[in-house]
Parts: C-alpha cells; sequence; structure tokens
C-alpha cells in the first residue's frame, strides 16, 4: 500500500505506531521493542533470567551462563510494509568466556519521497539498525558480568547517522533457586547520531529484575523494573515460563504496552519459541527458531539402544561428550534400572573417556535381567559445581536372535 508523508513526518510514524504507550519520541526506542519470542511472551521480564541468545538484548551478563553454541533467528511482520529482525549467536570458550554477536532493525519500505514542489522524487525507506559485539564472563561461581559494544545506524531518504555505545550488566545467583540481575543500557549513550541537523542523545536505562526457579526449573516466574533517566515513566513488567512436559513450553507475561503468551517446543537441538502480543494497535505474532550445538555439554547417547548378552549385539556403546567451562575434577556414570536404583557405576578423576562398553551386567559381574535402563552421569568441575547429563534410554531383551545360522534347542 503507498504511502506519502514528509520526510519529517515520517520519523514520527513507526514510533508512534509500535510505542503507542510510554517510549515514542525516545531516541533509540526500537531497542526497547524486545528480543526473542520466549522473552515477549514473558512481558520481556528478562534482565535476571537472560539464559538463551537474547541475552545480548536484555542483559549481557547472561551469556556467562549459558553453555551450547547458540543461533537465534527472528523475523516480524509488523504493519504497512514495517518488519522488525533479531539475530544473535553466542560462542563459549571453557575458561575466557562467552562471547555474542546480535543484530537489530526496524525497518518501514516503500515511502513516497516528495520535495517542496510535491514533485515525486521515488520511493525510499527509513531503517533503525544495531549491531553488538558482547562478551560475558562468570566472575565467581555465583556472580557473573557482561559487556555490549554496539553500533547504531540510523537511515533516512538521503540522510544517515552511525554511533557507538556502551551497555553493560550483572547477574546475582546466589543459589540454584533465584537469580537477581541489573542492567545499564547506554551506559556509554551513542554519540553523533545526527540526520540532518539536530543530533540524538540516548538516554541511560537502568533495569532490575529478579528470577525464581521452582520445581527442578519446571516453573520460572520473573519480574523486571526499569526507570529511564530522563522523565520516562518508570516500568514494571512480569512474566512465568513453565514446562509441563521437557519438550514444551508455556509462558505468559505483562508489560506496560501489552498483555503477551506464548509457547516453546523443542527438538533437540531445534528449538521454536512463539509469543502473541495484544496492544492498543491490536495483536501481533513473534517467532523466534533457535539452534543449540556443541560448546558446554554433558550428553549421552548409546548404540545400539536394544541388545542382549546372548545375542549378536551382546554390549552397547554409551558415546560420552562432556566440555564443561572449568576442568573435570570427578565424574559418575550410572547405569539404573526401572526401579531407579544403580545395577552398573563407572567413575573417574579427571576428564571422561570418549565411551564406555556395558555389557549387560551389574557391578558384581552378574548379567542383569530384560528391561529398560536408563544412563545418566554427573560431573564435577574445579569449582565444585555439579553437571548432569540427559538420560539415555537402552533395553536388553533375551528375544533377539543369537548368532546368525544358529538353531537354539528346546530341552
Amino acid at each position: 500500500m503507498k504511502k506519502t508523508a514528509a520526510l519529517m513526518a515520517v520519523l514520527c510514524i513507526i514510533p508512534f505506531a509500535l510505542f503507542a504507550k510510554g517510549d515514542y519520541g525516545t531516541p533509540g526506542e526500537f531497542l526497547n521493542w524486545g528480543a526473542g519470542a520466549r522473552s515477549l511472551a514473558m512481558g520481556k521480564a528478562f534482565t535476571a533470567l537472560a539464559d538463551d541468545p537474547s541475552a545480548i538484548y536484555y542483559n549481557p551478563a547472561g551469556l556467562a551462563l549459558q553453555n551450547p553454541i547458540q543461533i537465534a533467528l527472528q523475523h516480524v511482520f509488523l504493519f504497512e510494509d514495517t518488519m522488525y529482525d533479531f539475530g544473535a549467536a553466542t560462542y563459549p570458550i571453557s575458561g575466557i568466556g562467552t562471547f555474542g554477536f546480535g543484530y537489530v532493525r526496524l525497518g518501514s519500505m516503500n515511502f513516497d519521497a516528495r520535495d517542496e514542489q510535491w514533485t515525486d522524487l521515488g520511493k525510499f525507506d527509513i531503517a533503525d539498525q544495531a549491531f553488538i559485539l558482547s562478551y560475558g564472563r562468570e566472575i565467581t561461581g555465583w556472580l557473573a558480568f557482561g559487556l555490549n559494544l554496539k553500533v547504531i545506524n540510523q537511515s533516512n531518504f538521503e540522510a544517515s547517522a552511525t554511533g557507538f555505545g556502551i551497555d553493560t550488566g550483572v547477574i546475582w545467583s546466589p543459589s540454584n533457586y533465584i537469580s537477581f540481575g541489573l542492567s545499564v543500557i547506554n551506559a556509554l549513550p551513542p554519540t553523533s547520531l545526527k540526520l540532518i541537523e539536530t543530533a540524538e542523545t540516548y538516554p541511560v536505562i537502568l533495569k532490575g529484575g529478579i528470577a525464581l526457579k521452582l520445581f527442578g526449573d519446571r516453573v520460572m516466574p520473573a519480574m523486571d523494573v526499569e526507570q529511564e533517566f530522563g522523565g520516562r515513566d518508570f516500568k514494571f513488567r512480569l512474566g512465568i515460563d513453565i514446562y509441563p512436559f521437557q519438550q514444551l513450553a508455556l509462558r505468559a507475561g505483562l508489560d506496560e504496552t501489552e498483555v503477551a503468551f506464548g509457547a516453546g517446543f523443542f527438538w533437540r537441538p531445534v528449538r521454536l519459541d512463539y509469543a502473541i502480543g495484544f496492544g492498543d494497535l491490536g495483536f501481533s505474532n513473534r517467532l523466534t527458531l533457535t539452534f543449540a550445538f556443541g560448546g558446554f555439554d554433558i550428553n549421552l547417547t548409546a548404540d545400539p539402544k536394544i541388545f542382549s548378552p546372548v545375542g549378536t549385539r551382546r554390549t552397547t556403546t554409551v558415546s560420552i561428550y562432556a566440555e564443561t567451562k572449568y576442568p573435570i575434577e570427578e565424574w559418575e556414570l550410572n547405569v539404573l534400572n526401572e526401579d531407579g536404583d544403580v545395577v552398573r557405576s563407572y567413575s573417574g578423576n579427571e576428564k571422561p573417556p570418549k565411551f564406555v562398553t556395558w555389557d549387560g551386567k551389574d557391578d558384581r559381574g552378574l548379567p542383569v535381567s530384560d528391561g529398560e535402563y536408563k544412563c545418566v552421569m554427573k560431573v564435577k568441575d574445579k569449582t565444585g559445581r555439579t553437571l548432569e547429563s540427559n538420560t539415555e534410554s537402552v533395553k536388553i531383551s533375551s528375544s533377539i536372535p543369537m548368532q546368525p545360522g544358529t538353531i537354539q534347542l528346546e530341552e
């Protein structure tokens, strides 16, 4: 649909429509819209949680608490050829910290350009975008620090401006059940952003948050508060992330602009997050696709998953991927029966082997009965932190045929 507007009027169209409450007219307001469908479904109450790639946007200290290599992508159609994009990648390095890169863009296309005589000068686009280089590191086992270096670019018709700024943040986790977050957006405000005559001054924004991790991280309520230094209203945000099943998350949130709901679906190594927000301008849909692989993780894979000590496949090999931020001092791999009792245990010091072979016998050397068994590994690093692997299931079945060509005689 065609849009005809004077240059100065265009500058106000996107901010007014997107931020019908509170933020319109503020320099850098496109960085207040939110990033990632998961956090948007939680009302943007993410400062103390910040445990996915959108930490680059909310609180870079959260990068230090993440383990795998991750890539997140989001594209949102808003209105009138207006689109919002967010992308992020994180890369943890043992003993150094986690690096991240993010990209944010809010743009609108196909505006009609006119001069003072209303002569048609063709079409033009307007866009605000940010390139963000992030770093997060644990200072101690309970305190993490993060830093963003961001490059802001604005373009409108034939004018363009670029500036540089810094964000910073910390996350304090006194226990496994609670964390506190603090971030300072524009701690060093971007400078030299002047499209025509007047330079924009980005405000310093202080965000604080608290998040709980209950019932084994299955229920995570969060709350954020935000205050901009410059006279803007105090903001209050609430959100909750619930995992009724390991592969499914349900979310809800509330902030100063909308009420939001969402869900997350997990198919390792892919996570699909969806959010829908209801505000003054109606509703909008958001979708984020996240890939997680490698990095810091404890992962077990068994092959074959069904075997028999009296059949052709008499053992199973459990492959071990064990990469942690700090050197491993102890490890233990347990095989549990259907009652949860340990029937076979392997353990050692320092880094575990790349695989363990189980022959279907218990610690006394006696064959175990047919049934399903679960393999779980725990490791402890030099900081004293204990990490647990996924649960890998294997099955022993004596009905599997014996050696090819043999005949089992009945007595």
